[in-house]
């Protein structure tokens, strides 16, 4: 390896890594430039080997990414639920786009909020280490329930020392033009500096459902969905847009709205609908809920039922007392 790296070198910069005893790239980059300049050797000539090394050092990087097994590329964040982990195989992946989609009431916000504090988890317990982007379109902000589920998480995971509500970002904006250019020019340097790991959008319906030019519409959410999987490729990042259903005909009672244009654009959609049944939990009467995977590459098609309380989304209890709405 030190006969390969000093064989690329040129004269000039091989004789100052001779000087300072350099064997190897990762040498020549760790090693400080006043250190180097003190063996009497030109800043042209430090430049040209640092720049050497710097160069065989990232492609060896690349070839270990490559080497990687498959599951260790992306990484998955837990919703904080062992249903719905069970049901997704460990949570939302950091790949692509997964879409949120269902009538309005059914939990959706729910859970991307409990999915924005599991996300400041480190990564030994489902989380991402990471900040999180959070851009509202319809309403404003949830702020006061995210609060309680911090306070939720603070008694959970008293380890962790995190302050929950710093580490969510968030933006108001009513316009797909507007939504498009916050994505392309304000999300990177946000990233890149804050490590933000997750984005939410929602939802993405609102700012599109108002087009009558389709084609342009079309051409607008890619434009969208461009920007997104390539901060989610760049950062390793999750990307969650919570879509609108509407109604067809009786039998296609919530069909997602934006049509083929959109579906083809997202890799993950997971459902959130309620169940037509009631569970008894802590002397209250909860609307059990359901979330099931519509279409995903990593996920088999598969369904999870959950409750949302004061402590968020959890499991329904395995001997629950059930009152069947169908039935009364």
């Amino acid at each position: 390896m030190m006969e390969e790296f000093l064989s690329t070198l040129p004269d000039e910069a091989k004789a100052v890594a001779e000087k300072a005893k350099i064997k190897n790239a990762e040498q020549a980059l760790l090693t400080p430039t006043a250190h180097l300049l003190l063996q009497e050797s030109s800043p042209h000539d430090i430049y040209v080997l640092k720049a050497t090394a710097a160069k065989v050092m990232a492609k060896e990087s690349i070839k270990d990414l490559f080497d990687l097994p498959y599951c260790m590329k992306w990484s998955r964040l837990s919703f904080g639920c062992e249903a719905l982990d069970e049901c997704t195989r460990g949570g939302v992946v950091t790949r692509g786009i997964t879409e949120f989609c269902g009538a309005s009431g059914t939990g959706k916000t729910q859970l991307l909020l409990q999915l924005s504090l599991m996300a400041q988890l480190p990564t030994d317990i489902g989380g991402l280490r990471a900040s999180v982007a959070y851009i509202c379109t319809e309403h404003a902000f949830p702020s006061n329930r995210l609060h309680e589920l911090s306070k939720v998480f603070m008694n959970k995971y008293p380890k962790h020392d995190i302050n929950y509500l710093a580490n969510v970002h968030v933006e108001h904006i009513h316009h797909s033009e507007q939504l498009i250019k916050c994505c392309s020019e304000r999300l990177p340097p946000l990233m890149s500096t804050e490590r933000v790991r997750l984005i939410i959008i929602d939802s993405v319906a609102a700012v599109f459902r108002t087009y009558t030019d389709f084609v342009q519409r079309a051409r607008d959410m890619r434009r969208l969905a461009n920007c997104l999987l390539s901060l989610a490729d760049k950062y390793n990042s999750a990307v969650i847009c919570v879509n609108q259903v509407a109604s067809i005909s009786k039998k296609q009672p919530e069909v997602p709205c934006l049509g083929l244009a959109w579906s083809h654009l997202g890799r993950t959609r997971m459902r959130i609908s309620k169940v037509p049944k009631q569970v008894i939990c802590d002397d209250n009467f909860l609307t059990v809920r359901k979330l099931e995977v519509m279409y995903s590459p990593e996920t088999p098609i598969a369904y999870a039922e959950f409750l949302i309380t004061a402590e968020g989304a959890i499991n329904v209890p395995q001997f629950p007392n059930v009152l069947n709405k169908l039935e009364k």
